[in-house]
Parts: structure tokens; C-alpha cells; sequence
């Protein structure tokens, strides 16, 4: 492929639903912020896509807005690094600075659009929302796979790929056994073009699969990590338009454990990948929303060829939930194993489960038994926190 840049910040690769005419439309990822008002909704290829994505805008939004009120100024309980997008310290987070975050929350809101502080943070950060550019998004370069991987694993071995059919989830077939009712014929399974792949590999870091052999070596044994949308029940709260949608599932703090005020880091914001899967492979996983958000199953690299693109595929180990008790976005179950020292866990969707009701199970996403028996989704206790 000739094409060295493909930044996600100005290129059209995310589909949404027009308001005014009902048509789907590609647009950037600042157009999409820009004007989110004027759509009704994220509309990919699957409903599974859209969530995933939208996860990635939510991240960019939570970032900010718990670094920057309504105005776009710094709080003054939070300590900035020299370039003034960093967090470097948390003075102190008591009430008054909860007070401050959700006036910021409400001004936004009331004004109907994000504030230019948001864009000014993309623009410092667009060389890492690059597709294809040196640090490309939600990818490895060449070099830096090969040092992940064994000798025997490293891309001119040819080993570990993963197909497009295999990543596109609306086909998810094998090299081995054919899907038969397939949305594209045998010629086209292979074939996509670069915005519906970046829409592909985002959702795929969400819900990878674990029958892929390749791993990150690593000195200790572990288990491969399927994609983290795989190992929760999904719930999110939708608005009239994609604004209020976005808005409505903004958390700024943990309206669970108020005295937790945790500094985001979007995987963007990494200094480089490799430093991120040594802290992976060290059982360190992301303690805050937009890490959670932007997490990776694998450690991907793309090479080009006239043909199209190859895509590499090394495993890293498992998030583990004990590690991640405050997943803002899942329904959650009373915990039946003793071996795990936690009370609740995600009520992981199943073959078995998956055309159950909603209505069935409407105290997982509801709280109606105060006994301690049940536990909502922090978006609800997000919710009951902006009513209050």
C-alpha cells in the first residue's frame, strides 16, 4: 500500500446515523465529537463494533474532562506536568472536587457540545492516532513485535497471523472450518478496506477469541487473554442523539467508591507498547476508566502487501477482574467460586443466555434487592449520582 499516514483524527472511518436524512455516514473522530448532536447514533457493521468504538470516544472524554472543567482550565487540586495535558499528582479529592467534576459534567451537558479543550488534547496527541504511522494505533512496528514473540514466532517466520475473515466479527471464520451463511463469498472474505479494517481490529482488541497460539514470551506461564468485552455482560445507556449517549455514560469518578479518584491513562498516552506489555506480563492492568476502555487483548502488527494487509497476532496475559472490581459498563453476578476473594463478578454472556429477556434479569441492571445480594452496573450508580 502506498499510503503512509491514515490519522483517525481527520480521515472518515467511523459510520454513524444522520439525523436529518437517516442515512449512514462516514466521518472522523473529531468530526464525529464535533458534531455529535447531529446523530443518532454509532451505526457500524454491528451493534458489538459500535459499543467498542464507542468506548474509544469515551475514553478520549473522560481523560479530559477529569483533567479540564467545562472552560478547558486545569483543576486546581490536581498537579500538571510541563506540556499541561498530564496529570502528575491528586492533591486532594473530597467532595469539593467531586462538586467540581460534576459541574463540569452539567455544563458540558447544558451547553450541547464538548468543549475546545477536547480537540486541543487531539491535536497534541495526533501522531498517536496514526493508523499507519510510527506509532500506530493500537499496534506494534515490525521491530518491536519481533522482540515480544520467540524466535520461531517472529513475522518473517510467517507464523501467527490472523486472518481478516478471523477479526471481522460478522464472519469470525477460521482457516479451517467455513462459515456457511457468511455476509460475503469466499473471494471477499479477505479483501476490506481501511476504515472498515481500523473499525475491525478496535473491536477486535475488545472481543478476541483464545484459539490463537501466539503469545508475548514471557518468563511465567499464563493464560492467553481473550478481548475484555468477551468476559463482560455489556449494558450502556442510550440518549436521544450521540451526544447525549456519550454524555449519559461519562463517568468522572467512581460513584461507587467516592473517595477514589484514579489518574487516566488511554493507551495513547503510553510512553511506547513494549512498556506496556512488560507491565502486563508484571500483572499490572488498568486501574482507571480510559485504560480499562483502550485495553489490549493483543499485541498486533500490520504489514502491507499489494495484496492487502497482513495482520500478526501475539497474545498477552489476561485482566484479571479481581484487578478491575469497578467496570463501569456490565451487568455482574453473585461470585460462586471461593477460590477468587471477590464478591461480584461480570454475568458473562453465554450461548445458553444469550436470547434470555432482559426483563428476566432486570435487578442486574436495576438494583432491587438492597440485601447485598445484588450489585447495578456503575452506569446506573452513575446515573443516580447526576439525578441526585
Amino acid at each position: 500500500m502506498d499510503r503512509k499516514s491514515y490519522n483517525l483524527l481527520t480521515e472518515p472511518w467511523i459510520k454513524v446515523l444522520a439525523k436529518d436524512s437517516g442515512d449512514t455516514v462516514s466521518v472522523s473522530l473529531i468530526d464525529v465529537l464535533q458534531n455529535a448532536r447531529q446523530y443518532e447514533r454509532l451505526a457500524g457493521e454491528m451493534r458489538v463494533q459500535d459499543f467498542a468504538i464507542m468506548r474509544i470516544l469515551l475514553a478520549i472524554l473522560t481523560t479530559v474532562y477529569s483533567r479540564f472543567d467545562a472552560q478547558g482550565e486545569g483543576y486546581n487540586w490536581l498537579d500538571y506536568d510541563s506540556n499541561g495535558y498530564q496529570v502528575t499528582r491528586v492533591k486532594i479529592f473530597e467532595d469539593d472536587q467531586r462538586q467540581e467534576l460534576l459541574d463540569s459534567w452539567n455544563q458540558t451537558f447544558t451547553s450541547g457540545s464538548f468543549s475546545r479543550k477536547v480537540f486541543d488534547y487531539l491535536n497534541e496527541y495526533s501522531n498517536r492516532f496514526d493508523f499507519l504511522g510510527e506509532h500506530p494505533f493500537m499496534q506494534v512496528t515490525h521491530d518491536e513485535y519481533n522482540s515480544l514473540v520467540s524466535a520461531d514466532k517472529k513475522i518473517e517466520k510467517g507464523s501467527g497471523q490472523v486472518l481478516i475473515k478471523q477479526i471481522n466479527r460478522s464472519i469470525s471464520e477460521s482457516g479451517n472450518t467455513s462459515f456457511v451463511f457468511s455476509p460475503k463469498s469466499n473471494d471477499e472474505k479477505d479483501k476490506i478496506d481501511l476504515p472498515e479494517l481500523v473499525r475491525w481490529v478496535i473491536t477486535y482488541q475488545g472481543l478476541t477469541g483464545v484459539t490463537d497460539k501466539t503469545k508475548v514470551q514471557s518468563k511465567e506461564k499464563y493464560s492467553i487473554s481473550p478481548g475484555w468485552l468477551f468476559q463482560i455482560s455489556p449494558v450502556f445507556i442510550r440518549g436521544s442523539d450521540l451526544f447525549q449517549t456519550l454524555m449519559l455514560n461519562l463517568l468522572l469518578f467512581n460513584p461507587n467508591h467516592q473517595g477514589e479518584f484514579n489518574l487516566q491513562k488511554p493507551i495513547w498516552e503510553e510512553t511506547n507498547l513494549l512498556s506496556y506489555a512488560e507491565l502486563r506480563l508484571s500483572n499490572i492492568f488498568p486501574n482507571d476508566i480510559a485504560g480499562l476502555y483502550t485495553s489490549l487483548s493483543r499485541m498486533l502488527h500490520i504489514s502491507w502487501k499489494d495484496e492487502g494487509p497482513q495482520i500478526f497476532s501475539a497474545g498477552l496475559p489476561k485482566l484479571d477482574i479481581e484487578q478491575n472490581p469497578f467496570e463501569p459498563m456490565t451487568t455482574w453476578k453473585k461470585n460462586k467460586d471461593k477460590k477468587r476473594n471477590i464478591d461480584f463478578v461480570p454475568a458473562v454472556k453465554s450461548k445458553w443466555s444469550i436470547s434470555k429477556a432482559m426483563w428476566r434479569d432486570f435487578g442486574q441492571y436495576v438494583g432491587t434487592d438492597y440485601s447485598g445480594n445484588e450489585v447495578e452496573p456503575g452506569i446506573i450508580a452513575w446515573l443516580r449520582q447526576l439525578k441526585k
